[in-house]
């Protein structure tokens, strides 16, 4: 095979890095700068407590405690009873 040369034909190159971070994301290197103290850290965390119940209400046939707009633990449970003894 004659190996035909073209004027200006295609090579490879790789441009310069000037260093590896270059390659990286910039979002790799996000770290903090310093540490966070036991004491910040849980100030941070203070208020990610649990919060009391507001909505609680008497059930209208039982009279026991639930949450407004669902259903009543103790009724559900007689229903089902019923609905497995027919």
């Amino acid at each position: 095979f004659p190996s035909v040369a073209a004027p200006g034909a295609f090579s490879w190159t790789i441009p310069p890095l000037e260093s590896i971070l270059d390659l990286l994301p910039p979002f790799l290197l996000a770290v903090p700068k310093k540490k966070v103290s036991h004491s910040r850290k849980s100030m941070r965390s203070a208020n990610k407590g649990l919060k009391d119940k507001q909505n609680l209400v008497s059930c209208p046939a039982c009279g026991a405690a639930k949450l407004a707009h669902h259903l009543c633990a103790e009724c559900f449970s007689d229903l089902k009873r019923t609905w497995k003894g027919k």
